[in-house]
């Protein structure tokens, strides 16, 4: 990423903020289940609510991600236009108020639209995936190497959500719905499941940045490593002399 600002191009700013939501996974510990935690200030609750809201602050930004690639493909006349919206800092504080909102409902006891909610970014990382893997196959001004970037991404957050976090959510769906015999297996892998999401993340960095970055950054690492006092080896005449 850094590679892509040196180059002049724009932040990856949903993508930050995506890495960054990774840090309350990583501190927060889920001591509780989210329809246990009540609005007091005890250690174990404030812990558990870190943990959960970094879990819904990542699915948000996977969603912004997601949207961001969309709009490279589907709506490429107005790119600059949702890249000015984008860097605006009212923008940036909806996106980071908006887990704290839908957090609320679990706090207040609204399981049921809790749920609903979370269950929202399935549906429309489905849309994204699919409607991406339709524009490119018939663009044909896309590069072969950015359309596997940009495909890839999408894919990767579908199935980042899919595999992390849509168990936790079904769990709380069938908590809320009072099918207690569902989640007894499922609630066992849950947060197992949600503690890898800080390791996955780190990935999609990969599909922002292309090959020649890459190489480029890859050499300026090479160079970096050569010793910078270098003295040539000069041969003398005595040393031709004597080889003679």
């Amino acid at each position: 990423m850094s590679q892509q600002v040196s180059n002049g191009k724009a932040a990856p700013i949903y993508l930050i903020s995506l890495l960054a939501s990774d840090i309350f996974s990583i501190f927060g510990q889920p001591n509780k289940p989210i329809d246990s935690i009540t609005q007091t200030s005890t250690l174990a609750d404030i812990s558990s609510l870190v943990f959960y809201f970094g879990i819904i602050t990542n699915i948000v930004f996977m969603v912004c991600v997601a949207q961001e690639r969309y709009l490279l493909v589907a709506c490429t006349q107005h790119v600059a236009c949702c890249i000015k919206v984008k860097q605006s800092a009212i923008v940036s504080l909806a996106m980071w108020a908006a887990p704290i909102a839908i957090l609320m409902l679990a706090l207040n006891g609204y399981m049921l639209c809790f749920s609903i909610v979370l269950l929202l970014p399935f549906v429309v990382l489905s849309f994204f995936l699919v409607d991406t893997f339709r524009a490119l196959y018939c663009s044909r001004s896309v590069h072969v190497h950015e359309r596997k970037r940009i495909l890839g991404m999408q894919a990767m957050l579908f199935f980042n959500y899919s595999f992390l976090y849509f168990p936790f959510v079904l769990n709380t769906l069938f908590n809320a719905l009072s099918l207690k015999c569902y989640t007894q297996y499922l609630g066992l892998v849950v947060n197992a499941l949600l503690n890898f999401g800080p390791f996955v993340d780190p990935f999609l960095s990969f599909f922002l940045t292309k090959v020649k970055d890459l190489k480029q950054a890859c050499s300026c690492c090479k160079k970096r490593r050569k010793p910078v006092d270098e003295t040539p080896t000069v041969v003398t005449v005595s040393e031709t002399v004597t080889r003679l």
